[in-house]
This record gives structure tokens, sequence and C-alpha cells, in this order.
């Protein structure tokens, strides 16, 4: 199973990508985990930020391949600590 994380943003912060590598280390290789940047939309002074956002999420659906598993990480969502998702991609793959 690869793991693609698809995010919003590019030229993350240092410390991001150094999170982002230490947690790549420690998938295991049969699991490889990659991160996939989409370009933020302009946010300018009168920016119709519900459109931004629309068109953030199309471009983040269209980098999704087809017949992939869609996982969201959204704050309202349901919590998972390492177990619960170990065992839930234990599941998928």
């Amino acid at each position: 199973m690869k793991i693609q994380l698809i995010a919003v943003g590019t030229k993350m912060p240092k410390w991001v990508e150094e999170g982002f590598n230490e947690y790549k280390r420690r998938f295991p290789n049969d699991m490889p985990l990659e991160l996939i940047e989409i370009p933020a939309g302009k946010r300018g002074k009168n920016a119709d930020i519900a459109r931004i956002l629309q068109k953030e999420g199309e471009a983040m659906l269209a980098a999704v391949p087809k017949g992939n598993r869609i996982v969201t990480l959204d704050i309202p969502g349901k919590p998972w600590d390492t177990p619960q998702l170990a065992k839930q991609l234990d599941k998928w793959s």
C-alpha cells in the first residue's frame, strides 16, 4: 500500500518538512509515504474564499489516482490514535 498525503500549499516551512520526513521514515518500506502539494489559491483583500476552497478541493481530488481510497483529515472528524490508525491501515492493505 502506498500512502499519498495531499496538502494545500507549497514551500512549507522547514519544521513542516522535517516533521513529514520523520513520519515518512517511520512508515514500513512496504507502505511508502508521499507528499503531494497543491498550490494554494490567491487570497487577496476581496478574495472569494468559498470559491478558492472549492477550487483547492477540486485540485486535491484531481490529484488522487482513480480507484484510490480517500481519507480526509478534518477538525470535527473522528480522532484515531496510533494503534487505531495502524489497525485501519492493516484492514485496507
